[in-house]
């Protein structure tokens, strides 16, 4: 369950950054750096990842507003 509430939160983050960077606020090099970390941090989860796509396409809703909880009952977790 670990797994699952990082992805969630790096999905948020994700979110937030292209955000930022569609609306053209702080240093666009330093949101990308941070972009491609939270990337790459969520290519490290790939079972999480795939659940909590998973349960949010289910449930019709974007990646970043599932909870963990949406996940577990979902049963997505293997």
């Amino acid at each position: 369950m670990d797994n699952i509430t990082e992805v969630v939160a790096l999905l948020r983050k994700q979110t937030e950054l292209q955000r930022q960077l569609l609306d053209g606020g702080d240093s666009a090099v330093s949101v990308e750096r941070d972009l491609e970390r939270t990337l790459q941090r969520l290519a490290a989860h790939p079972h999480a990842l795939s659940a909590v796509l998973q349960t949010a396409r289910a449930l019709r809703r974007t990646p970043d507003t599932v909870t963990e909880q949406e996940v577990a009952a979902w049963g997505c977790l293997n």
